[in-house]
């Protein structure tokens, strides 16, 4: 009983943690403007000739037979001053994209475009070590960087670095990052769950870290980083599967600044089933350990400051919550029902508030009827306490495992999963049992408490109870079928979006 005690009020105390962590963001973001959308009015057409920095754009391609040439058509229709702009494919395909890939710049190239295909005997590497492996043949000193499921609108460059201030007139300045919106945003109830969740990120925490000068990250993808600030951190490393998040706390720590656009969006796709989205997750947490373990130390030996050093350890290690989460799923129903209790449950329950507030002004600052947040709420807290095991089981995996782990990449809409990605995809979600057999001892636990009228802890162990069998269900469900649904792709509104 000591025991169940101790890891409880650990579990609450670590969340209690994070949670003000959280509220202390939001309270920064709302003290900043809010999100215009795409209020910013088009480029005029000579915006783009006063010496425009020369750019490269960074197209890092996988296996993505389905959008790859629609970002590459995308890349072509930047409207940035000629004789400015350069274009890499770097595709590590190995089926039917190669083809694909190829014809595409091929007719690019023939049209007009400063384009060229970059392709390695290997992936070592996988997406860092594609990056690091083109940089020495870009032309530009900047360099934009989009992933394959992302399509950037023609005036994405021109208006994020010639418009207004032209940003990297700062020679401090080593990246910017902008938020992303959701091509399929109102796909399913999966989908709007995870915009939601991911909007407290982009559209609370980033302004916050960028408007008071706190660490922050690029997020991989819809984003420009100067090229002497790349070389200068020691450019991208592969020892983490999170090499966003590792680069730009070392260039941070080395003095250069990042900035977050949050006005300015970069449409992209979310994955489509649970699955996608679990393993999306997976590869992040894995890459947040990774980080954990290789940044941290790196933090508290530089001579920023003690607050900088506190926030940007809270950011780097933030999926540290998702093995809390667990914990206290564990543990509250066994103290309820040994008539103990939570020591710290009251108070981890109010501070546990905080992040649906943050969600909820996410929301409400890109003009969302609030009324559809509470429609997906449910859908929120389900998938937000299901991922904790498969999440956990990541993290764990980035922290103390030997080598970085496998980049799986996220299936894209319509396809099927690649044997490949298959059997990397069961390995990584050995958690459905486990999320199936949690589920079920929680309802059977929530039905004891009710019984013995303990209403308030019958009701926290069927939420947990709900996340971990729906997650699971919906798991089994999509791996008995090894496809994934159609998509039903939607032009954004640009309103509602962030950046990942």
């Amino acid at each position: 009983m000591t025991l169940l005690l101790l890891l409880n009020a650990c579990a609450s105390l670590v969340l209690g943690v994070y949670a003000l962590h959280e509220g202390l963001l939001l309270w920064l973001s709302l003290r900043r403007p809010r999100i215009r959308g795409q209020a910013r009015s088009p480029s005029p057409h000579g915006a783009a000739v006063r010496e425009a920095p020369a750019v490269t754009v960074q197209l890092p391609l996988y296996n993505e037979r389905f959008v790859a040439e629609r970002i590459i058509a995308a890349a072509c229709a930047l409207n940035y001053p000629a004789g400015r702009l350069q274009i890499q494919v770097l595709d590590d395909s190995t089926d039917s994209t190669v083809a694909r890939v190829r014809a595409a710049v091929e007719a690019a190239r023939a049209a007009g475009h400063d384009i060229t295909l970059i392709r390695r005997p290997t992936r070592d590497g996988y997406k860092a070590g594609a990056l690091a492996h083109a940089l020495p043949s870009a032309s530009g000193e900047l360099i934009a960087i989009f992933d394959a499921d992302f399509v950037p609108p023609p005036d994405f460059l021109t208006r994020l670095l010639l418009e207004d201030d032209r940003p990297f007139d700062d020679p401090t300045l080593g990246f910017i990052q902008t938020r992303w919106a959701y091509l399929n945003r109102d796909a399913s109830a999966l989908t709007r769950a995870q915009a939601i969740m991911l909007d407290m990120h982009f559209v609370i925490e980033q302004p916050a870290r960028s408007g008071q000068g706190l660490l922050m990250n690029f997020n991989g993808s819809g984003g420009v980083w100067r090229r002497a600030a790349i070389e200068d951190a020691g450019g991208w490393q592969a020892d983490t599967l999170s090499e966003d998040l590792d680069l730009s706390y070392r260039a941070e720590l080395r003095g250069w600044r990042g900035r977050y656009v949050a006005d300015q969006a970069a449409p992209s796709e979310l994955p489509l089933d649970i699955l996608a989205f679990k393993l999306q997750q997976a590869r992040w947490a894995r890459g947040s350990g990774r980080c954990i373990r290789k940044l941290l130390p790196l933090i508290w030996k530089s001579q920023t400051s003690v607050v900088r050093k506190v926030l940007g350890s809270l950011h780097v290690s933030g999926y540290v919550i998702q093995p809390m989460i667990v914990l206290l799923a564990l543990t509250s129903p066994l103290l309820a029902l040994s008539a103990a209790g939570s020591p710290l449950g009251a108070l981890a329950g109010l501070i546990g508030l905080l992040p649906l507030a943050s969600m909820a002004a996410a929301h409400r600052a890109q003009g969302r009827p609030f009324g559809r947040f509470l429609r997906d709420l449910p859908a929120v807290t389900t998938v937000g306490i299901g991922l904790s095991v498969s999440n956990s089981a990541a993290l764990l995996a980035g922290l103390f495992g030997r080598a970085s782990g496998a980049f799986a990449r996220t299936p894209k809409h319509g396809e099927a999963a690649p044997a490949g990605a298959w059997r990397y995809a069961l390995r990584v979600t050995r958690s459905t049992a486990v999320e199936l057999a949690l589920g079920g001892a929680l309802w059977l636990a929530a039905g004891l408490l009710a019984g013995h009228g303990d209403g308030l802890a019958a009701f926290g162990a069927a939420l947990y109870a709900a996340g971990y069998s729906t997650v699971g269900a919906l798991s089994l469900r999509v791996g008995a079928t090894r496809r994934l649904p159609a998509a039903r792709t939607e032009s954004s509104s640009g309103s509602g979006a962030r950046v990942a």
